[in-house]
């Protein structure tokens, strides 16, 4: 006996569904691969071999449609896979499921591995800066996400044409709530509190003459730290300022005290010799404790007047001395003014230059410029030393000098940058 396997028309219906089902399932894989290789460009070969095998899979499908209307009873229609075996029709249309599934399966590893327009278009749609791409015209060729988004909040609507883009980068100030922070440069304070820089360039390929590419980058954290850094320098100016302040007061306090201690001592030293003086006038003690006393009187009046020597020449004399003392040379340019109270002053003003060079500038020459014209005397002091520290101020010598300045109606400047100059004007008087 030989057994012979019926055809699709004399098959069950369950198994005619079976069939049918899975080549409907085959004729979806087949639409899904051809739309995917068209897609990704992969030749027109394989898209040839896709669409062809979606067109003999559509005729396929077709005659089993034609011949399941047949063994339902539909006098219509006569069958054509009459004498072809059902169950090895099953096993040709599962074959193909899972080749249409294989396939699939590499055409996605493949893209996955290969570079395409598409998956360039998804890289910079992925990206966290801002790009888009202009042609000559003005036209935009490649727009991502987040520049779409910007130019929303930024200009009010889609970005169509750069020209529009360009313009609001451009002006000096936009439309609220987006804010320009700087005219000089395009950047950006958005309204939920992020920070934009938008930049422009001329692609620089033979090709792609004259095309445009702006790049919109997020400095957000930037900006508030150096924000953050700003406000903290400035607290710094301000906590620098009071301690200059409190430094200055401390330094006056000291001074004053210091001045007094000196009075107090200069008062008790005039009393005693003037005591002592008395008495010997009185004729109490011995005469020759005359001279004795005397030469301390002298010594204070030195001291009151602001010297320490007996006449001006050796007054002089000694200011170089002390300050070769401090390992400085004078060198002085002209002559002294002749009026006496002048002379003083000048000397007065040479010992503190000395004095600020050796401590401040830690220099080793001090310049003396001394000039004398129809309107008066003008003396010029300044050092080889070190230029002085930025906002730097006179100090209590300094100002003390210059209080007795003015009080004989002269004038006096000072000048920190870009070193240190001292200027005495003293009108012509006798």
């Amino acid at each position: 006996m030989v057994y012979s396997m019926p055809g699709f028309v004399e098959s069950s219906i369950i198994l005619q569904d079976i069939i049918m089902i899975l080549m409907e399932i085959c004729l979806i894989l087949e639409l899904i691969l051809l739309i995917f290789r068209i897609m990704s460009l992969v030749g027109k070969k394989k898209i040839l071999v896709s669409a062809a095998e979606l067109f003999f899979s559509f005729l396929f499908m077709t005659g089993l449609l034609n011949d399941h209307r047949c063994s339902m009873g539909d006098k219509r229609y006569r069958p054509l896979f009459y004498l072809f075996p059902a169950d090895i029709m099953l096993v040709l249309v599962i074959f193909l499921a899972v080749y249409l599934i294989r396939a699939l399966c590499r055409e996605l590893k493949e893209y996955r591995n290969v570079l395409s327009p598409w998956s360039v278009y998804e890289a910079v749609n992925n990206v966290s800066c801002g790009v888009c791409i202009s042609d000559p015209l003005g036209r935009i060729i490649l727009c991502n996400i987040k520049m779409q988004e910007l130019s929303r909040v930024l200009i009010g609507n889609c970005l169509q044409n750069y020209h529009t883009l360009h313009s609001v980068l451009k002006a000096d100030s936009v439309k609220k709530p987006v804010r320009k922070l700087s005219s000089d440069s395009n950047v950006f304070y958005f309204p939920d509190g992020s920070v934009w820089l938008f930049q422009e360039y001329q692609l620089k390929e033979a090709s792609f003459t004259g095309y445009i590419q702006t790049v919109a980058v997020d400095v957000s954290e930037i900006y508030h730290n150096s924000e953050e850094i700003r406000r903290n320098n400035e607290k710094l100016k301000f906590l620098n300022r009071k301690l200059e302040e409190m430094y200055e007061k401390i330094g006056d306090e000291i001074r004053e005290q210091e001045t007094l201690s000196m009075k107090m001592k200069i008062h008790d030293s005039f009393g005693r010799s003037l005591l002592s003086i008395r008495r010997i006038l009185e004729k109490k003690e011995e005469p020759e404790n005359m001279e004795k006393q005397l030469e301390a009187l002298k010594q204070l009046v030195y001291i009151l007047t602001g010297t320490t020597v007996k006449n001006e020449e050796e007054q002089y004399k000694d200011t170089e001395k002390q300050a070769e003392e401090l390992g400085i040379s004078v060198q002085i340019r002209g002559s002294y003014p002749e009026n006496s109270i002048y002379r003083l002053l000048t000397d007065k003003a040479i010992r503190e230059c000395v004095t600020n060079c050796a401590r401040h500038a830690h220099g080793s020459i001090v310049y003396v410029n001394m000039k004398e014209n129809r309107e008066g005397y003008q003396i010029q002091i300044t050092n080889d030393g070190e230029p002085p520290v930025k906002n730097a101020k006179e100090g209590g010598g300094l100002s003390a000098l210059r209080k007795a300045v003015e009080a004989e109606q002269g004038s006096m400047k000072t000048f920190f940058e870009p070193a240190f100059y001292l200027f005495l004007n003293f009108p012509l008087k006798s």
